[in-house]
């Protein structure tokens, strides 16, 4: 009766969902159609085909960015093809995509690599480089991953493209990280922060943050990696930058299991009207629903009642869909039903996926078995899944794999089978033990590296504040030492330009100091955005300027006054002196008179 009435509302929520992305395609389409020139229809089948691309209909994706690449061509506006040929669609890729998806997208890089070197584009070749080290990552290809990296660092020679670069350090990382190789993955991410700090590129800062979380998570320390979630969640709200702190909530999220932060995504994903990160938060809820629930009806629920989540899922393909109702089955140990759509899910994973794929379906595949009490279909799939890891050469995968095997063959009775794959357990122990403690001393190692960094860091910018501080003071000096000589001269009979001239180069050297020291509160206040800056200035300047005329008005007509040749001629030291030596014969006559009645 469920699975009836299961089918019922399935259909009816693919119809609903239809109608929507229905309504959505024609509010595209009404754009294109109104476009005024090449760029504008180029950037509205651009976000056509980035909508498409959220929601995994990656084939019509690329039938519209060609489109776009040939109203592009035909406009001979270079610019604009480098843009259709780079755009970020490719990024978007996950690792659970099909060979088909992943060729696909590589030919595209490929387009634009060659493209790039025809017009000797040096930041966009390295640029195809590093994405097409992404793709070969994604697929579990390491070695050539790190040969596009390599190409990308000789692409970029000696250019100071530090952005690129710094891009570069993380995606070499990232490599790293899937072959589990910690160090030189934290290594590759100093580099890369180091270049963000020098840049003061907030956003790049946030996202080496994020990838410190996932090495650290890698190796089973999530406390020292939640240490850099918060460092970014604080740079961000610092800094006011919502995407970052979206991404924050995220993984904080994935960490923590609280709902609160998933809430919070999502309040942030519609502040910013981005469908890529809304449709991102409701997945993460529909997990934690799946995970944390254990509730299969509940989660079923929750999926039914969001059409675009329904949507997402049904566009990957029959096999990913049938695989998201095998997991919720599986979570809520409803074993049987779990096992009945990963079997339909294993048809299509075995013939258009890479073996990094095949390996996570057949070991998901052996435990659902092993859990539901079927020991001989368990142990098929175990032995599937350790020949797949063999040729992978996935050796986080083996000490599992390799203990259920010598266990399943020990009730077998097959105990020469059950010692050959103990043996094997307790090597891959030893080795992932032995790598996880060499990759914790280095680490260690490293972080007092990257304290020593820090320090340095805080003393550069100590030093540089101290040398502001010196050349404010400096100032201060000279403008008091200005205005010093102007009462000065004021005090003599000078010629009213001069005293104009002087008083004009004063006052604009005051009020140029105070925008000077505003400069820095202005673009805290503003976010660096330059309109604001721009306005800010504009209401500071409108306020400053009459204060400044009206200043500079009274005192020079103070200067040209008599009031200050009065003065001087009162205090004068030389009216002084000769006061002085008048008085000083006087004394003198009356000595001799005193002396002369004697």
């Amino acid at each position: 009766m469920f699975f009836r009435l299961f089918a019922i509302l399935f259909c009816f929520f693919i119809y609903t969902a239809a109608a929507q992305d229905q309504k959505r395609l024609r509010y595209f389409e009404q754009k294109i159609i109104e476009a005024g020139n090449d760029a504008e229809k180029v950037f509205s089948l651009g976000e056509l085909a980035e909508y498409y691309s959220v929601f995994k209909l990656e084939s019509k994706a690329d039938s519209i960015w060609q489109k776009a690449l040939f109203i592009a061509e035909i406009s001979s506006d270079k610019a604009l093809v480098l843009k259709i040929l780079f755009s970020n669609n490719v990024a978007n890729l996950k690792a659970w995509s099909s060979k088909e998806t992943f060729e696909r997208s590589s030919n595209y890089v490929q387009k634009g690599l060659q493209y790039a070197q025809e017009l000797n584009r040096v930041d966009y070749i390295a640029l195809a480089y590093i994405r097409l080290a992404g793709i070969y990552r994604k697929r579990s290809l390491f070695n050539e991953a790190i040969q596009q990296a390599t190409q990308a660092f000789t692409a970029l020679g000696n250019t100071t493209a530090d952005s690129l670069r710094c891009v570069l350090y993380n995606e070499l990382g990232d490599i790293y990280i899937a072959k589990t190789d910690a160090v030189n993955a934290y290594k590759n991410y100093n580099n890369a922060f180091d270049l963000a700090y020098k840049l003061k590129n907030v956003q790049l800062q946030s996202e080496i943050y994020h990838r410190f979380f996932e090495l650290y998570r890698s190796i089973g320390d999530g406390e020292s990696g939640k240490k850099y979630l918060m460092l970014s969640l604080q740079l961000n709200n610092k800094n006011h930058y919502k995407e970052g702190l979206y991404k924050d909530y995220i993984d904080l999220a994935r960490i923590t299991n609280e709902r609160d932060y998933i809430d919070k995504a999502s309040e942030l994903a519609v502040e910013l009207n981005s469908v890529r990160y809304k449709l991102s938060a409701k997945r993460l809820l529909y997990y934690w629903f799946m995970v944390e629930g254990k509730n299969s009806a509940q989660t079923f629920n929750y999926l039914l009642s969001n059409p675009d989540l329904l949507q997402f899922f049904k566009n990957q393909g029959l096999a990913n869909y049938n695989w998201e109702i095998g997991n919720i089955y599986r979570y809520s140990t409803q074993y049987d039903s779990a096992l009945y759509y990963y079997k339909i899910a294993e048809k299509e994973f075995t013939s258009t996926y890479d073996n990094g794929i095949k390996l996570e379906v057949c070991n998901a595949l052996a435990e659902t078995y092993l859990q539901n009490k079927d020991s001989a279909d368990a142990y098929e799939y175990y032995i599937r899944s350790f020949d797949l890891c063999m040729q992978v050469k996935q050796a986080s995968f083996m000490p599992v794999i390799c203990s259920q095997l010598g266990m399943l063959n020990a009730k077998r009775s097959n105990f020469e089978l059950a010692y050959y794959y103990s043996i094997k357990a307790d090597s891959a122990n030893k080795l992932l033990q032995s790598n996880a403690a060499k990759d914790k001393v280095v680490l260690l190692q490293v972080d007092r590296e990257n304290k020593k960094r820090e320090n340095d860091l805080t003393e550069a910018a100590q030093k540089t504040e101290r040398k502001h501080n010196l050349q404010i003071m400096a100032i201060t000096l000279m403008i008091t030492g200005i205005f010093a000589f102007m009462l000065f001269l004021g005090m003599f009979a000078v010629s009213k330009t001069s005293i104009r001239m002087i008083g004009y180069f004063a006052f604009i050297s005051l009020f140029e100091f105070i925008i000077v020291l505003l400069d820095h509160p202005i673009i805290a206040f503003s976010n660096g955005e330059p309109i604001k800056i721009w306005a800010l200035k504009i209401c500071l300047i409108a306020l400053m300027v009459p204060f400044q005329h009206f200043l500079e008005s009274r005192l020079i007509r103070f200067l040209q006054g008599r009031k200050l040749l009065e003065a001087r001629q009162r205090i004068s030291l030389v009216n002084w002196w000769h006061r002085l030596k008048k008085t000083a014969p006087a004394k003198d006559a009356d000595i001799e008179k005193d002396t002369a009645v004697l």
